[in-house]
């Protein structure tokens, strides 16, 4: 009895051994048949015990079921997970596969999967999906970090997301791979102004300009960090340079004009605005920046003719026709500004004052009325 009883656990062994080996067989008969709920069983169970753990075939498998799952509509919604896990099997079959048996079939899955989850990252970003697409961007850089397309993806997509800190990370990384288009240096500007790191800012645009001495979106960019720091002299010679690069621009010449303007060269200035108006008739801010410039000449001649004392007449009244003719050459460019944006309370206010001074007193009422009740619509919520 004894070694009846020995012999039965001998053959039950050996069964259960053999059982394994058996699951990865029914696992690749499910398959054929398209029963992916046992199969998926099957190979789970194979893949979890010692005798099979370790085998490429399983892991193999593995990655064929899962694949097979994602592409069955029937099946795909119940494991939304299928594509991970076919792609961590085939990868798991490539390091365990020293026989080389499976490794040229898995690495071809491995290479499919990882464009499907490519694919699947834009078509994530494209429905503003980011944290999807994040996920699948980064799933591609963990095996593949130095890889500039997904870098890119990946740093828009961060971007989308306002997470700065990896955004940046991905930009430099470009960068480091020798992917130095305009672009990645003006985000990396822009991120680093974001920091409120100005000087990091323009160090990016000082790089790109070397690289890019043509690119007038790197210019633009540069000379607007001069701006916002109130240093003109520089943002002009920005400006010249972007003007020699895009002739046509009128915001460049507006730009150009304002900051003349700030300097204290008005003849420059009314060049410049006059030259954006010339590109550009319907362009509300030379206009203004212009009608200004002249009313305000206009002012100091008017507060000089103002100072001169009852007993200097005619030199008082060739100082007001001095003044009466400056305002009046305002008036027409402050009028044009008016008829562009009506609803300008500003270019409202200085006609206003400019009417006064021309004594036309019905302008300057009716101006009034209008700027008043402009002023009233503002404030209503």
């Amino acid at each position: 009895m004894k070694s009846i009883f020995l012999t039965l656990m001998m053959v039950c062994s050996v069964l259960t051994a053999m059982a394994q080996p058996n699951k990865v067989q029914s696992a690749i008969i499910y398959i054929r048949y398209g029963e992916y709920d046992k199969a998926k069983q099957s190979i789970d169970e194979a893949i979890m015990h010692p005798k099979t753990q370790n085998s490429a075939k399983a892991w193999f498998y593995r990655g064929e079921v899962h694949l097979g799952i994602y592409g069955d509509t029937a099946w795909a919604p119940e494991f939304p997970e299928a594509l991970d896990i076919a792609w961590e099997s085939y990868r798991r079959c490539i390091e365990l596969d020293t026989k080389n048996e499976h490794t040229d079939d898995a690495t071809k899955k491995v290479i499919n999967i990882q464009a499907g989850f490519y694919n699947e990252g834009v078509d994530a970003y494209v429905k503003k999906n980011y944290p999807e697409a994040k996920r699948r961007f980064e799933q591609l850089l963990s095996v593949s970090p130095n890889d500039t397309s997904v870098l890119f993806n990946a740093a828009l997509t961060c971007g989308k997301m306002n997470d700065n800190t990896k955004a940046q990370e991905y930009w430099q990384a470009l960068l480091a791979n020798g992917y130095n288009k305009p672009g990645v240096f003006v985000e990396l500007a822009r991120l680093s102004k974001v920091a409120g790191d100005t000087s990091a800012a323009l160090t990016y645009l000082q790089q790109g300009r070397t690289a890019y001495p043509n690119d007038i979106g790197l210019v633009i960019d540069e000379l607007n960090i001069y701006l916002i720091q109130g240093k003109q002299e520089m943002a002009i010679d920005k400006l010249t340079a972007a003007i020699a690069l895009d002739p046509s621009n009128a915001n460049l010449y507006f730009a150009r004009g304002t900051a003349y303007d700030n300097t204290k060269k008005p003849h420059l200035a009314e060049a410049d605005y006059m030259k954006a108006i010339e590109i550009k008739a319907d362009y509300f801010d030379p206009y203004y920046n212009l009608g200004a410039m002249y009313f305000n000449a206009a002012a100091e001649l008017a507060n000089q003719a103002d100072k001169i004392p009852f007993s200097k007449q005619k030199e008082f009244e060739v100082a007001e026709t001095k003044a009466k003719a400056a305002f009046e050459k305002a008036r027409p460019i402050l009028e044009k500004a008016h008829e562009l944006e009506p609803d300008d309370i500003n270019t409202m206010f200085s006609l206003q004052q400019l009417y006064a001074r021309l004594k036309l007193d019905d302008k300057m009422l009716e101006m009034k009325k209008k700027r008043e009740g402009a002023k009233s619509k503002e404030a209503k919520p």
